[in-house]
């Protein structure tokens, strides 16, 4: 009985226009899932349903940023929200950031026509996917306990985790380069005057390798810098609600 009690104290009883606030808050993240496993799922498919896939994350973005002005209009019309209104509001152009980085990565590459997702890309998605499911778990405690903290906790993991896949996919790519530039040069200072056909073949094809290296990474990379902002952008979304929860206790 006394446990019984104990749980009735921990209720908390929500006016309809905080009810209002909960919705809004549990849509936004649900959006943030599904655009990142969709995100996930356009690095693994074929190229017959990319683009498919990319018009389905740009569809949540959309929906994302009515969510957003949604939560602006409620805000105007609330005499008194859950939370403070600053931080409401931030949560709304936090969560819409969050998408539209990936709503960025994959236009890029979709743009570009990659042949093949590259290593990186397959392990940066499901990073961001798990960290949009942490900030959906933390905005489902939100009208309950508000015990965010575990959940944000995680999402900074995730974020520390991404970052070195990402500086290990530059520097893999910088090591190809230089790899490819050392064997060029290698090969232009070997030939020996006049230049047989073989070895000047050989040189063309070296500077086609270089070359190609060379314009694969500056493509990769500004996917690569979507996907970095875009943990970065839940990490932000994780202090804010933090923040949210620490202002009103």
């Amino acid at each position: 009985m006394k446990a019984f009690w104990k749980r009735v104290r921990s209720w908390r009883l929500l006016p309809p226009a905080d009810k209002e606030f909960y919705k809004l808050f549990e849509e936004a993240a649900g959006l943030l899932v599904v655009a990142s496993g969709k995100l996930q799922e356009l690095f693994d498919c074929p190229p017959s349903s990319r683009h498919e896939i990319g018009i389905s994350i740009e569809t949540y973005f959309a929906k994302c940023n009515q969510v957003a002005k949604s939560l602006d209009d409620l805000l105007i019309s609330s005499q008194q929200p859950p939370f403070e209104r600053s931080e409401i509001g931030q949560f709304a152009v936090d969560a819409t950031r969050v998408i539209k980085y990936i709503n960025h990565a994959a236009n890029r590459f979709l743009i570009y026509d990659i042949p093949t997702s590259d290593k990186e890309m397959r392990e940066l998605a499901p990073i961001i996917r798990e960290a949009c499911e942490q900030i959906d778990k933390a905005v489902g405690v939100l009208s309950k306990s508000r015990k965010v903290e575990p959940f944000c906790a995680l999402v900074n993991q995730l974020e520390d985790k991404a970052d070195i896949i990402y500086h290990g996919g530059l520097r893999r790519r910088f090591k190809e380069i230089r790899e490819d530039r050392t064997k060029l040069e290698t090969q232009i200072k070997s030939a020996v005057a006049p230049v047989s056909s073989d070895d000047m073949m050989a040189m063309i094809g070296a500077n086609v390798e270089y070359t190609r290296h060379v314009a694969i990474f500056f493509i990769l990379r500004q996917v690569y810098a979507e996907l970095e902002r875009a943990t970065d952008a839940c990490t932000e979304l994780a202090e804010t609600l933090k923040r949210m929860v620490a202002e009103n206790v």
